[in-house]
């Protein structure tokens, strides 16, 4: 199984531009938010790993 990798990103504009340049170095990618740590903020990130390694 891929090893994935997350990135934390605020912005949206950033987390697009940033999946942008992962899909097109051969990453699959994932954007997504979660809770964390019990906080009631939200924590959004972008995940990725390599499909040839699945």
């Amino acid at each position: 199984m891929a090893q994935h990798y997350k990135i934390d990103c605020g912005k949206a504009d950033d987390r697009k531009e940033l999946a942008v340049i992962l899909v097109m170095n051969g990453y699959t990618v994932r954007m997504g938010k979660e809770k964390r740590s019990g906080k009631s903020t939200l924590t959004y990130f972008v995940e990725y790993w390599r499909a040839d390694d699945e």
